[in-house]
Formats: structure tokens, C-alpha cells, sequence
């Protein structure tokens, strides 16, 4: 599973033209991507992308569906004073300048 968070990348979500080979997309008006893109063997990957307020969030899988990546960005917000402090003390995320 992958999560990135970003400036969009566009101004207004949409699929890429030409469609990839291999590849569907759909765009939603409330600023949703979903792709599905055929890896082979039978396995895709589904990646949703989403605004949060100035970011994109973008969620991908090869094993979670749409609806598990849907609750995760259900899931996302901004990350507290609190919850960014314990994070940089776990060193899971550093500052660097």
C-alpha cells in the first residue's frame, strides 16, 4: 500500500489522455480519481486520489479494493502539535531543513 501526499498536480482532478493501455479512470465532481490499472497475472493495482482542502492524497494498492482505500482517506487529517511531536520523537518522521 502507498500514500502520498502532495500539491495537485492538476487544477481540476482528471484522468490522463490518452488512457493508458491496460487502464481505467474515472474522475468524480468532488475531486476523486479512481484508476485501475492491470499489473498482469491477474492482479491490478487501484489507486484513488482525493483532495484534502490545498493538498491531493493519493492511495494505492494491489491488495486493498477501493472501499479499504476509501476508508483510509477517510481517515486522514491534519496532524496535531501532540501527534507531531510523538511522531518526530519515534523518529518516524524527521525534520530537516
Amino acid at each position: 500500500m502507498g500514500l502520498v501526499v502532495r500539491e495537485p498536480l492538476t487544477p481540476v482532478p482528471r484522468c490522463p489522455e490518452p488512457a493508458t493501455k491496460g487502464e481505467t479512470c474515472t474522475a468524480d465532481a468532488h475531486g476523486e480519481t479512481v484508476t485501475i490499472h492491470d499489473v498482469g497475472g491477474g492482479l491490478r493495482e487501484v489507486t484513488i486520489t482525493r483532495r484534502h482542502g490545498k493538498v491531493e492524497a493519493e492511495a494505492s494498492s494491489q491488495t486493498l479494493g477501493e472501499p479499504g482505500l476509501r476508508r483510509l482517506l477517510d481517515t486522514l487529517h491534519p496532524v496535531s502539535d501532540r501527534e507531531l511531536e510523538g511522531l518526530m520523537r519515534e523518529k518516524t518522521i524527521e525534520h530537516t531543513p
